[in-house]
C-alpha cells in the first residue's frame, strides 16, 4: 500500500457545497427530510474527519456512515462552531487542521462513536489516526434512500474518497455496504468490510451495543488486521 499526500485541496473546493442549489434540480428528494434547524448553516456540508496521523497508517480506515442527524439542542453550540471552523477553512485551504480539530471535540458526544470506539480498542487506534464521513454530507432526518446515496456519491463521497484514499471502508449500517458498492467510484482498490450493525439494546438508561453489533465489529478488526499483515510481506521482486 503505498504512501499518499492527502488533497486537501479537494476537500477544500468540497466546503463550497451548497444544499439546496445542488439539490434543487432533483425530483425524487424529499426536502422535508433534510434538517432546517439551525437556519442557514444547514445549506453547509460537513467534509468530514480526517485524523492528523491518518496519512501515515499502513492500513487507512475509512468509517462512513448515512448522513447527519439533525442537531439536538445540546449539540447546538458545538455544530455551529463547527460550521465557524468550516468557514474558516473556506477562506484558507491550510485551516483543515482547525476544522478537524472541532470534530474532535464533537465526535466522542455521538451514539454512532460507540462503534468506532470499540473497533479502535481493538486495534489500538486513537481518533487521529482515522478518517470518517457520511455518504449525505448535509443533515438528515432518518435513513437516506437509495436516491439520496447516489447524488451524495456523485457530488460528495466519491470526491472525499479520492482525496484521502483509504485503504478500508467501515460502513456504519448494517446494510450501508450494498449501496456504497453500488455508487463508489475508485481508482485504486479499496476493501470494504461488511457494514455495522447499529442497534442498540437498553440496561436503564444505558445503551448497550448488541450481540451482532459486537459480531459485525469483530469482522471489522480481522479485516483490518488481515490487510495490516497483507502490507508487511515481502514484495515480490
Amino acid at each position: 500500500m503505498r504512501e499518499i499526500n492527502m488533497n486537501y485541496e479537494v476537500l477544500h473546493e468540497l466546503a463550497f457545497l451548497k444544499r439546496d442549489e445542488i439539490l434543487k434540480n432533483h425530483t425524487r428528494i424529499n426536502f422535508e427530510k433534510f434538517s432546517n434547524l439551525l437556519g442557514e448553516i444547514e445549506q453547509d456540508p460537513f467534509i468530514g474527519f480526517v485524523g492528523e496521523d491518518f496519512e501515515n497508517e499502513e492500513v487507512k480506515v475509512l468509517f462512513l456512515g448515512k448522513s447527519n442527524a439533525p442537531s439536538t439542542p445540546e449539540h447546538h453550540e458545538i455544530d455551529r462552531q463547527i460550521n465557524s471552523a468550516l468557514q474558516t477553512f473556506k477562506n484558507s485551504q491550510n485551516n483543515y487542521r482547525a476544522y478537524a480539530n472541532k470534530y474532535l471535540e464533537a465526535m466522542p458526544r455521538w451514539d454512532i462513536m460507540k462503534f468506532v470506539t470499540e473497533f479502535r480498542n481493538q486495534t489500538h487506534l486513537k481518533l487521529n489516526q482515522i478518517a470518517y464521513a457520511n455518504i449525505v454530507p448535509w443533515r438528515y432526518d432518518g435513513s437516506p434512500n437509495s436516491d439520496i446515496y447516489e447524488l451524495g456519491f456523485k457530488y460528495f463521497t466519491n470526491q472525499f474518497i479520492e482525496a484521502i484514499e483509504p485503504n478500508l471502508i467501515i460502513p456504519l449500517g448494517s446494510k450501508l455496504k450494498t449501496d456504497i458498492k453500488k455508487y463508489l467510484y475508485a481508482e485504486n482498490e479499496i476493501h470494504i468490510s461488511n457494514g455495522i450493525n447499529r442497534a442498540f439494546y437498553f440496561i436503564g438508561r444505558d445503551k448497550r451495543i448488541t450481540e451482532k453489533g459486537w459480531q459485525t465489529i469483530s469482522e471489522a478488526v480481522d479485516n483490518y488486521q488481515f490487510l495490516k499483515n497483507e502490507n508487511r510481506k515481502p514484495k515480490a521482486l
